[in-house]
């Protein structure tokens, strides 16, 4: 565990609510790759207190030390949940009025951050996030309003409350990630909403107006047609990952992450020429580490 860096939480902490920030990190060699060390250093402008937790790392880069409050290793168990839990707990709450927990299954940010802090849409939520969703882990599952769990916010009176202990207590390693979605990330937004308190995203899929052929036909290339054809039959069913299949919406509706798994594994059979051509005309993100960490981990 590393000490505080009071010089950099003070230029944090001018002008705003203190606010801590919760990173979940996970990779397959244990290294930092050059996509999360940048994710780092911007969270670090907008973090009070920032925390780390290593799913399997063995040691915070010299590079980061100077950035990072505290650094947790820990075995490759629970997924993100387990992570956050643990992060969670070394924070004195009530000395924040926001908590966000965030993991590196984005690229970004892709620009400024601030805006996504100051947003109307969301600024009097109790939990929000980058993306709200109502897609279910399976079609037999009824769908219901959450925030994507990669990045989510919880603001102090949900921070003091007992719903907070109550759903963080009950984390627990679950066997698949299925599971994990289904009862940490859906579960997470049903227990609050429950509780009475309020959910919103920069980008809510739920009242979004339905994916149409206009805006996926430039996505389409009779180069592939069998990728396009899975595109287009996709595309036409309700609910979807709105993460992966409309990244041009997000980027519009300001969240400045794209997902690794749009370029992993291509669900939707998105044309990644093309949004790799977005991203040039819209951000002034280095596509380089995209490039980088898609080359070491496939």
């Amino acid at each position: 565990m590393t000490a505080g860096h009071p010089s950099v939480i003070r230029t944090a902490s001018r002008g705003r609510s203190p606010r801590a920030i919760v990173l979940a990190h996970f990779d397959p060699h244990g290294d930092f790759d050059p996509h999360v060390r940048h994710a780092i250093a911007e969270y670090r402008r907008f973090a009070d207190r920032l925390v780390v937790v290593s799913n399997g790392g063995r040691e915070l880069p010299a590079s980061l030390k100077s950035l990072v409050d505290d650094f947790l290793p820990r075995a490759n168990i629970g997924y993100d949940f387990c992570a956050w839990r643990d992060g969670l707990a070394t924070l004195d709450r009530s000395a924040f009025d926001e908590v966000i927990c965030v993991n590196d299954s984005v690229y970004g940010p892709l620009f400024d951050l601030k805006p996504a802090f100051e947003d109307s849409r969301t600024a009097a939520a109790d939990l929000w996030g980058m993306v709200v969703s109502d897609q279910p882990t399976s079609r037999d599952l009824p769908r219901r309003r959450h925030v994507q769990s990669w990045f989510f916010g919880m603001r102090k009176p949900l921070l003091e409350s007992s719903c907070f202990d109550a759903f963080w207590s009950a984390v627990e390693p679950l066997s698949s990630k299925r599971e994990v979605v289904e009862r940490h990330e859906v579960g997470l937004s049903q227990h609050v909403l429950h509780a009475g308190f309020s959910v919103a995203g920069l980008y809510d899929a739920t009242t979004a107006a339905r994916v149409s052929l206009r805006e996926v036909i430039p996505q389409l290339s009779i180069a592939a047609p069998l990728r396009s054809w899975r595109l287009v039959k996709k595309s036409r069913r309700t609910p979807h990952n709105p993460s992966e299949l409309v990244w041009w919406r997000l980027l519009e509706a300001g969240v400045p992450f794209v997902k690794v798994g749009l370029f992993r594994l291509n669900h939707y059979g998105i044309d990644l020429d093309r949004v790799r051509r977005g991203l040039t005309r819209s951000t002034a993100y280095d596509l380089g580490l995209i490039r980088g960490h898609l080359a070491r981990c496939g």
